[in-house]
């Protein structure tokens, strides 16, 4: 399959070298700059039509299950900035903690809960993406009255081997499951028009082949349906004030880089449309970029 057509040249190692990105958004090869701000053996590029940042040669799904599983890397990633900047990773931890323990405060579940509510479905099928324990699904399924909460099904899929365990166990719980694979095998699993929300926080990210991931996702929205994403904001004056240090930069399992404006180009490819991205949802102050996007009518 050409290059032009196909977005990932796999090699046998799931190494550094395991595999070579073109720009995901234009899904060929395109003039690109290359920016120095991860270390080696890591390769990031800018596309210079769309302004896209990728990392080039990210490790394959293979190590995702376990040598790189989100847990192990987030702990190695927390581990490296308590070092380097021990009195600011306090603060921010510190402010997290009181953001969710104290105010309640956590917007894709309140966004996720809000969909829920006005979807017209007499049965609702919620699917979390990189769905990790299952918390979030959890949280919309306690914030809904019982009467809501009945006619809701959540559906989790995810690719480390822990967590999916984990996820699995919390998500039947409320009557669902929780699909062991990769995003894109895990949602082969399921018929197409079937899902009323599909939620991608602090996933797309991550996430190789971004634009066939939301083909895909829009394949498998009912008519109206909507999918909810959260990723960190390239755009953010934060990242312009530290540069490398900015902390939505992990190496190497943070392969996509969105602004808002790359974003909506994406879901435009996708065949979604975006229906929410107000100035709060990418507040050039905040680390988080936020999106929903809806299913066109068929």
């Amino acid at each position: 399959m050409s290059e032009s057509t196909h977005q990932l040249a796999p090699v046998a190692s799931t190494s550094a070298a395991a595999l070579k990105r073109v720009c995901p958004l234009r899904e060929r090869t395109t003039a690109t700059t290359t920016l120095n701000i991860a270390p080696a053996p890591w390769v990031v590029r800018q596309c210079s039509e769309t302004g896209m940042v990728f990392l080039e040669n990210p490790p394959g799904y293979a190590s995702l299950q376990s040598e790189l599983a989100w847990e192990v890397t987030w702990q190695r990633e927390a581990d490296a900035r308590a070092a380097a900047a021990p009195t600011l990773y306090a603060l921010s931890r510190a402010m997290k903690s009181f953001r969710q323990r104290v105010l309640k405060r956590n917007k894709v579940a309140a966004m996720a809960t809000a969909i829920v509510r006005g979807s017209p479905s007499e049965r609702v099928n919620l699917l979390d993406l990189g769905c990790g324990e299952g918390q979030l699904l959890g949280l919309v399924m306690d914030r809904l009255a019982p009467a809501q909460r009945q006619r809701c099904v959540p559906h989790g899929v995810e690719i480390s081997n822990e967590l999916a365990r984990r996820a699995d166990a919390a998500l039947r719980v409320h009557g669902g499951r929780c699909v062991h694979a990769s995003a894109l095998e895990g949602l082969a699993g399921f018929d197409d028009d079937y899902f009323d929300l599909i939620v991608l926080a602090s996933f797309l990210e991550h996430e190789i082949q971004p634009l066939p991931l939301l083909r895909e996702c829009a394949r498998r929205l009912r008519t109206g349906g909507h999918v909810l994403i959260k990723v960190p904001n390239h755009a953010s004056w934060n990242r312009h004030l530290r540069g490398a240090r900015w902390c939505g930069y992990r190496w190497p399992d943070h392969v996509n880089y969105f602004t808002p404006q790359t974003l909506a180009a994406m879901a435009q490819a996708a065949g979604l449309v975006v229906e929410r991205m107000n100035l709060l949802d990418r507040f050039a102050f905040s680390d988080s970029l936020y999106a929903v996007l809806r299913s066109p009518a068929r």
